[in-house]
């Protein structure tokens, strides 16, 4: 089952429930693309690029990215995956994700 949040901190634990939109993962993964000068999404935007989904606490982030040409593509795309995970962790303070990125061709200019 889909949710439109990610539950970071039960009500259970005694401090009150913490939970995190889809919104929010969504925002973190476009302004980290969008800051990365070899790595541009597919469409442009990211609306289409960009899906986010999570089901039983586990966040999934699938990207379609076109790689400047000429940079080394599993290098540029680790890096980018190490960065996302950076981020997100230092953001929202969670740890639970899987990052695919699909690289669908290369940017000439």
């Amino acid at each position: 089952m889909t949710n439109e949040y990610v539950l970071i901190q039960n009500k259970a634990d005694g401090f009150g429930q913490i939970a995190v939109s889809n919104n929010v993962f969504n925002h973190i993964v476009a302004i980290t693309v969008n800051e990365n000068k070899n790595i541009f999404f597919e469409d442009g935007t990211g609306k289409k690029s960009l899906s986010v989904s999570n089901a039983n606490g586990h966040v999934n982030i699938d990207l379609k990215v076109r790689i400047q040409y000429g940079k080394d593509v599993e290098r540029v795309v680790k890096a980018l995956q190490d960065e996302l995970r950076r981020n997100i962790e230092m953001m929202v303070d969670f740890k639970n994700t899987t990052i695919n990125v699909n690289v669908v061709g290369f940017k000439f200019n």
